[in-house]
C-alpha cells in the first residue's frame, strides 16, 4: 500500500515538475545570495498573505522573510517546541499483534490526526495506542511516556489515499480519531497540548524552510532542521525537501518562518526511470529488500492544512460525533491559506528569476489596498473573559475569527489555576480606532467581560515640588546639578537640627549621611554605625569574652544565616541597573531580565526628563551600595546588606519594567516580571514606583502573595492616596519618614500602609548634568521601600528553616513577615498609626520577634469582592490620574487632547453631577473635589479588607 501511495505522489510531482524546477532554480539563486525569497515568488496573492502574517510594517516584514534561513527569532522555536508536545508515536495493532508504527498529532483536546494508511478503519484505531513524550530529555534519558488508547466510536473520520468517484474529499490520506480521556499512567488527555490548525493565509511560501516532527521507524521523537525548502503546491498537496523514514507517516510539517503547521506528511516521492522503476541513489534500480535509505528520493509530500480543514468541515457524521468534531475549528476564517483565488496573479513558471520584482510590488499593492491594516498602530488590551467556561474555550480557539484586527491573544497568568487569573488574557491588535472605542467593541462580544487598553501610565514620581529643602525624584530628574549634593549639606543640618540621629558638627557629617541606617536600628554601639553581620551575631547572643565555645557556636550560626542571606532571591522591579560606582558589580546579572525589549536589564543613560536614568541604581544602593571615595570625595551612606568592609552580602536581581521613572509604558511588563519572579522562586520583590490600579496588576499581586513572594511597594508620592501596587492586600506598603521621626509631608498615606521607613533627605547616588557620578539628598517613598525589602531578606535568612516547618501555605510567610514587622516597630509618642502604618522599621527588633501563628482569618484575600467598573469610568480614571499628577489646571486645548468618548463623559457626569468640562477645565475647588472623589472611590475598591 505504501508503494502505491509513493507512486501516486510521484505522478503529482511529475505534473508539477516545470514549476518545481523553476522553484529549485530560484532556491539556488537564493542560497547563493543572488535573489531574496520574495524575489523568487510567482504568486503575488500568496506572497501578500505571507507578508501580512508578519503583522508589522511591510518593509520590516520583507526584511524578516528575506533573512538568512539559518537565523530565526527564538519565539519560533518556542512555537515549534509547543507543537512537538502534541506529536505522538502510534503503535499500529491488529488482531494479530503489532504491525508497524506511525506518527500523529493532536489538533484539538482529545482528537488526533494521522494518515489513512496508518488507520484505514475504526477497528485498527481501536486496537492501537499512541504514546506522547516518547522522546529523550537534555540528559539523553527517556521521558515519562503517556500511553493512550483510541475511542473511534466517539469520533472517527477518514479520507482514503485514493481518489474515489463521487467522493469530493477523498484522496487526502488522513484520519481523525478520538483519543481516550486518560492514559495508562493516569494523565488526562486535556493536559497534553494540542496544535490548532490555522487556515488563515500566509503560513509559508515557495522556497521557505520546513521542519518535520516525526517518529521515524517508531524511534524516539526526531526533527529535521536543516536547509529544507518548500518546493510548490500541487492541488491539495504541498511538496517539499526533507528526510523521512517509515513511521513518519502522519508527522507535522511546520513552516520555519512562522512556526505554524502547514501540512500533514504522508509520503516520500521516489525518483523513477522511463520504465517507471524506482531508482537508488547509486543510479541502480531499486529492488524489494533494499533499504529505504538507498532510494533516490526527489522530495516529500504532505496534505495541506486548508484541504484538511475543508474535508473535515464537509464530513457527514452522526450528530454525537459532529459536536466533538467542531472543536477542531480553532483559528479558522473564510480566508483559506493557499486556496485558489480568483484574484491570484501568477506568472508563468519558466520566467521565474530574481528579476521578478513585479510580483513583490503586486503583493505590496494588494496589502496596501485591502483591509488588513498592517500599517495601523499597535494597540494592547488586558481582557477578562466570561465566567462561562465554554465561552472562554470559544475565545481561545476562535479569537482571530471574532476580532479580525487581532494579532495575538495570550494568557496573562499561564501557570495559574486560579479561575480569576485563568480568565485574564492579553491581546495585541492593529486598529485606527480610539483605544477606548476599540475596548467597547471588544466588550460587546459575549466572550469578553471587560477590556481595558494597556496605555502608558504616569507614575506618582512625575510630581514635582517647589517646597524648600526637599528634592523629590522628579526634581532630581528635572535638574541634576552638583550643587544639589554638596551645597545642601548646610541646608540639611539646619533643617534637621532637632534630629536625635546625629550631631550637627562637621566631624559628624558621615553620621548625618547615614541617618537612615541609624533610624532603622543599625546603631547598636553609641556613636558608631554597625553592620548587619554584627547585628546577627548580637541577635544570636554570642559573647567571646565570656564563653569561647558559645562564641564559636554563634559564629557558626551566623555563617549559616549569612549563607542563607546570600542565597535569598531579591528581585528589583525598576528601570534596570547601571555601572555607577556606588552599585557596580552588586547586581546579579546572571538572572537579570528586561521586560521591555528583551535585551539585558541595563538602564541606558539618556537626556531628557522622561528618559533620565538611575532610579534603579539609587534605590538599590540603599540595600547593597558600597564606597566611591576614589570618585567622589563627599561619599557617604552604604547598603544595609553590607558587611563592615562594605562588601555586599547578596546580589540584587534587576528586572527592567520601565524605561523611565515617571512612565510605565505597559502594565504587562510588570505582570510578566511578577510571573517570572514566581516561576523562578523569588523570595522578595520590591518596587519603588506606582500608578493607578489595574485589574491585571491586582491579580499579579494576588499571584505573588499566594506563592509566598513578599512584595514590598512604595506607598506613593504627593498624590494623597496609596498607589498601585502598594494598595493591593497582598503587598507590603511603605510610607516615608524624615530625620525628625515624623512622616514625610509628600508621602502617600492611608489605612493600606503597613509601615514607614526613612525616605526624606536620604543620601543616594546620582549623576550631575555633566554625567559625573555624585551623591545627593533625595526624598520619596522610593527610598523608604528598599529599607523594608532589605529587612525582609534578613528576616527570611534568620528564619529560613523555621518558615518551611511552621507554615503550611506560602501566603502565610508573607503574613508572618507583616505581623513581625508591625510588632517590632519603633513608635514615636504622637505617631499616626491609621495613615502611616504601625510605626518606623526597627530591624534588630524585627529579627528578635518570635514567629507568630497565622490562621485563615489573616488571609489577605478572604473577602476579595473587588468592584467591577464600567468601561467609561475606567477611561475617566486614566485621564483624571493624568490631571491629578500635573497639579495644574488644564486649558481647553490640553483637555481636548484627551478625546474622551461619550461613554466616559456620561459616566463621569453621573458620578459627580457635573459636566466633564467642569471637572477637567475648571479652576474651582468643586472641580478638584469632583476629581478626587472619583479617584478615591476607584482606588478604595482595590484596598485592603
Amino acid at each position: 500500500m505504501q508503494k502505491l501511495i509513493n507512486d501516486i505522489s510521484f505522478e503529482r510531482f511529475r505534473d508539477a515538475s516545470e514549476q518545481i524546477d523553476a522553484v529549485k532554480r530560484g532556491i539556488q539563486h537564493n542560497r547563493l545570495g543572488e535573489a531574496t525569497l520574495t524575489e523568487i515568488q510567482t504568486d503575488s496573492d500568496r506572497l501578500s498573505k505571507r507578508i501580512a502574517r508578519e503583522n508589522m510594517p511591510i518593509s520590516a516584514a520583507l526584511e524578516r522573510i528575506n533573512g538568512v534561513p539559518n537565523f530565526q527569532d527564538i519565539q519560533v522555536l518556542y512555537k515549534i517546541l509547543k507543537i512537538s508536545e502534541s506529536v505522538g508515536r502510534i503503535t499500529i495493532k491488529t488482531r494479530y499483534g503489532n504491525s508497524g508504527y506511525g506518527t500523529g498529532f493532536l489538533i484539538a483536546p482529545g482528537i488526533l490526526i494521522t494518515n489513512n494508511h496508518v488507520f484505514g478503519d475504526a477497528e485498527t484505531a481501536k486496537n492501537s495506542v499512541v504514546q506522547f513524550y516518547y522522546e529523550l530529555d537534555d540528559r539523553n534519558e527517556s521521558k515519562k511516556t503517556q500511553t493512550f488508547g483510541f475511542v473511534p466510536e466517539k469520533l472517527f473520520f477518514t479520507s482514503p489515499f485514493k481518489v474515489e468517484t463521487g467522493k469530493p474529499d477523498s484522496g487526502l490520506d488522513f484520519t481523525i480519531v478520538a483519543v481516550s480521556e486518560k492514559s495508562k499512567e493516569g494523565k488526562n488527555i486535556a493536559e497534553i497540548p494540542h496544535t490548532v490548525l490555522d487556515e488563515n493565509a500566509g503560513k509559508i511560501i515557495e522556497g521557505e524552510n520546513c521542519v518535520i516532527i516525526q517518529h521515524p521507524k517508531g524511534d524516539y521523537k526526531k526533527t529535521v532542521m536543516k536547509d529544507i525548502r518548500m518546493l510548490t503546491l500541487k492541488d491539495d498537496f504541498l511538496i517539499y525537501e526533507s528526510d523521512t523514514l517509515p513511521g513518519s507517516s502522519g508527522a507535522a510539517v511546520i513552516g520555519l518562518g512562522t512556526g505554524e503547521v502547514v501540512a500533514l506528511h504522508h509520503s516520500s516521492i521516489p525518483n523513477k526511470n522511463p520504465h517507471g522503476q524506482w531508482l537508488r541513489k547509486d543510479g541502480g534500480v531499486y529492488s524489494e529488500g533494499d533499504a529505504d535509505e538507498t532510494i533516490d528520493w526527489l522530495g516529500n509530500e504532505g496534505v495541506r492544512v486548508s484541504s484538511l480543514i475543508r474535508a473535515i468541515k464537509n464530513a457527514v457524521l452522526p450528530d454525537e460525533m459532529n459536536a466533538f468534531k467542531n472543536s477542531i475549528f480553532g483559528r479558522i476564517t473564510d480566508t483559506s491559506d493557499d486556496q485558489k483565488d480568483s484574484n491570484s496573479t501568477q506568472t508563468p513558471a519558466h520566467v521565474m528569476n530574481n528579476s521578478n520584482q513585479s510580483v513583490v510590488n503586486e503583493a505590496i499593492n494588494k496589502i496596501q489596498n485591502n483591509t488588513l491594516n498592517v500599517d495601523a498602530p499597535l494597540q494592547y488590551f488586558e481582557i477578562e473573559l466570561s465566567n462561562i467556561v465554554i465561552m472562554q474555550d470559544d475565545w481561545r480557539y476562535n479569537y482571530k475569527a471574532l476580532v479580525p484586527e487581532i494579532m495575538t491573544s495570550e494568557p496573562l497568568f499561564p501557570m495559574s489555576t486560579i479561575p480569576s487569573q485563568k480568565a485574564m488574557h492579553y491581546i495585541t491588535l492593529r486598529s485606527h480606532l480610539n483605544p477606548w472605542e476599540m475596548a467597547a467593541k471588544l466588550e460587546a462580544l459575549p466572550q469578553i467581560k471587560t477590556a481595558t487598553p494597556d496605555l502608558e501610565m504616569e507614575t506618582d514620581l512625575q510630581i514635582r515640588t517647589d517646597s524648600y529643602g526637599r528634592l523629590t525624584e522628579s526634581d532630581m530628574l528635572e535638574s541634576m546639578k552638583t550643587s544639589h549634593a554638596v551645597g545642601r549639606q548646610d541646608d540639611f543640618k539646619s533643617k534637621w537640627s532637632a534630629s536625635t540621629y546625629f550631631n550637627l558638627d562637621d566631624a559628624d557629617e558621615l553620621r548625618q549621611r547615614i541617618w537612615n541606617r541609624t533610624a532603622v536600628g543599625l546603631d547598636l554601639i553609641p556613636g558608631q554605625p554597625t553592620d548587619v553581620v554584627s547585628l546577627i551575631k548580637k541577635n544570636l547572643g554570642g559573647s567571646p569574652a565570656d564563653n569561647a565555645t558559645e562564641a564559636e557556636n554563634t559564629d557558626d550560626l551566623a555563617s549559616e544565616i549569612l549563607n542563607n542571606l546570600k542565597n535569598i532571591q531579591l528581585v528589583q522591579l525598576d528601570t534596570g541597573y547601571t555601572d555607577h560606582a556606588k552599585i557596580k558589580g552588586r547586581f546579579n546579572l546572571n538572572c537579570d531580565e528586561d521586560f521591555i525589549d528583551g535585551s539585558d536589564a541595563r538602564d541606558v543613560t539618556r537626556n531628557g526628563f522622561l528618559r533620565h536614568p538611575g532610579h534603579g541604581t539609587r534605590t538599590a544602593s540603599i540595600i547593597t551600595g558600597g564606597e566611591m571615595k576614589d570618585i567622589y570625595k563627599n561619599d557617604g551612606n552604604y547598603g544595609i546588606l553590607c558587611d563592615a568592609e562594605k562588601n555586599p552580602l547578596l546580589s540584587i536581581i534587576p528586572y527592567r519594567v520601565s524605561e523611565s521613572v515617571v512612565l510605565i509604558s505597559r502594565g504587562k511588563n510588570v505582570v510578566d516580571a511578577v510571573n517570572q519572579a514566581i516561576n523562578t522562586n523569588a523570595d522578595i520583590m520590591f518596587m519603588c514606583m506606582g500608578s493607578y490600579p489595574r485589574p491585571m496588576l491586582a491579580e499579579a499581586a494576588k499571584a505573588a502573595y499566594d506563592n509566598g513572594v513578599i512584595w514590598v511597594c512604595a506607598a506613593g508620592n504627593e498624590v494623597e492616596m496609596v498607589v498601585s501596587p502598594a494598595l493591593y492586600p497582598g503587598t507590603i506598603a511603605v510610607a516615608a519618614i524624615n530625620p525628625n521621626r515624623k512622616p514625610w509631608r509628600g508621602s502617600s498615606y492611608g489605612s493600606e500602609v503597613d509601615i514607614s521607613a526613612p525616605g526624606e533627605d536620604v543620601y543616594v547616588p546620582s549623576i550631575d548634568e555633566k554625567y559625573n557620578e555624585i551623591m545627593v539628598y533625595g526624598s520619596g517613598t522610593s527610598y523608604a521601600t528598599p529599607h523594608v525589602a532589605a529587612a525582609a531578606a534578613l528576616w527570611k535568612a534568620v528564619h529560613h528553616d523555621k518558615l518551611m516547618e511552621k507554615y503550611r501555605f506560602p501566603w502565610q510567610i508573607v503574613e508572618a513577615f507583616r505581623c513581625c514587622l508591625k510588632q517590632s516597630v519603633s513608635k514615636p509618642a504622637t505617631w499616626d498609626s491609621e495613615n502611616y502604618g504601625a510605626g518606623i522599621l526597627n530591624i534588630p527588633a524585627l529579627l528578635s520577634t518570635a514567629l507568630p501563628e497565622i490562621d485563615q482569618s489573616t488571609y489577605a484575600y478572604r473577602n476579595d469582592t473587588r468592584q467591577e467598573w464600567d468601561l467609561g469610568v475606567r477611561e475617566g480614571i486614566h485621564f483624571l490620574w493624568k490631571t491629578a499628577l500635573r497639579k495644574t489646571n488644564l486649558t481647553h486645548e490640553s483637555f481636548s487632547e484627551f478625546e474622551l468618548t461619550e461613554r466616559s463623559r456620561i459616566a463621569l457626569s453621573a458620578m459627580t453631577g457635573n459636566t466633564t468640562s467642569s471637572i477637567f477645565e475648571s479652576e474651582s475647588i468643586t472641580a478638584r473635589a469632583d476629581s478626587e472623589k472619583i479617584l478615591k472611590m476607584y482606588f478604595d475598591s482595590y484596598k485592603h479588607n
